[in-house]
Order: structure tokens, then C-alpha cells, then sequence
């Protein structure tokens, strides 16, 4: 009896440590962008994806988040539809932007998710900020649209996308 409550003890102990999942309410989730060097603003809705986070371990927490870019709204019908041609996403070919963490640290006070974003193929590191407030993850990064052929400018620094991410979970 004495090794049953001390292997129920332990199990408990261990499932406390281990990092929680969380479920993404993907009807609440956007990313919101905006793309500086076309002063153009919008969202993206409905991100997917798996969430395990622990921040007392972070080498046990891991994020994938899934969004389709058919979701895109500038609030301009004429370039939305242009956003999803093969010219810019392509959305019919790649219809997902997906990003894959590789590690989490903590950074003055907010947490730095280092992993490989894809857009149309093309994977690149990213390093997205992020705090975790009120059953919330809300992130900041920058891209830059020439490196995933999004719309290639003469400068990079003239393709730069800033990009604010808002995943509820419940």
C-alpha cells in the first residue's frame, strides 16, 4: 500500500512539472500586420496549432501555429484578392503560414520564441517576443517580404512587415 501512494504521489509531482497544453481559440486569434514599405495594414484570423508551455522549464514548451492567408483582410476587396495571387502568396499553392518554435528563453521580462516561420515554401528563423497575460500570448516580430518572395523591393529594409500576434487560449 505504502508503494502505490508513494507511485501515486510521484506521478502527481511529475504531471504538475510537465508543460501545460493549452487549446487555441482559434475564432478570438488574429495576427495583425503592417507592411511599412506599401502602407498597407491588416489582419489574418483564425491561427491553429499546438501550445505546451511551462515557464518554469522552458525547454519543455513548444509552440506551432498554423494561420491561412485566404483569411487576409486590408479592408480593400481588390487588394486582398491581389494578396492571395501567385504574385504575392500564392494562396492556392501555399495556403498556410507556419511557424515551428526551436527554443524559448526568457529575455527582461518576456519571453523570446526562436523557430522557423514558412511562407510559400520558404523557411527562414524568426524570433517572435511574447508575453503570456490573462489566458492570452501576445507576440511582436518583424519579416521582411523579400525574404519570403512575398513582394521583392529593391532594399530589404523596404520590405519590412511588422507583425503583432494575439492567440487566446481557453
Amino acid at each position: 500500500m505504502k508503494n502505490i501512494i508513494t507511485t501515486i504521489i510521484c506521478l502527481l509531482t511529475l504531471t504538475t512539472f510537465n508543460a501545460q497544453e493549452f487549446t487555441i481559440n482559434s475564432e478570438k486569434s488574429t495576427i495583425e500586420f503592417n507592411y511599412i514599405g506599401e502602407d498597407a495594414v491588416g489582419t489574418i484570423n483564425g491561427v491553429t496549432g499546438t501550445i505546451k508551455f511551462d515557464p518554469s522549464d522552458l525547454s519543455n514548451s513548444y509552440f506551432e501555429g498554423r494561420a491561412n492567408i485566404a483569411t487576409i483582410n486590408t479592408s480593400n476587396k481588390t487588394r486582398d484578392a491581389h494578396l492571395n495571387a501567385p504574385d504575392y502568396f500564392n494562396t492556392k499553392k501555399y495556403p498556410e503560414i507556419i511557424f515551428k518554435s526551436e527554443s524559448i528563453t526568457l529575455s527582461d521580462d518576456k519571453y523570446v520564441l526562436s523557430g522557423q516561420l514558412t511562407i510559400k515554401d520558404i523557411s527562414k528563423g524568426e524570433k517572435i517576443n511574447f508575453s503570456f497575460e490573462n489566458g492570452v500570448f501576445v507576440g511582436q516580430c518583424i519579416i521582411y517580404s523579400n525574404d519570403y518572395e512575398i513582394h521583392n523591393r529593391k532594399k530589404r529594409e523596404d520590405s519590412k512587415i511588422l507583425i503583432k500576434i494575439s492567440v487566446p487560449v481557453l
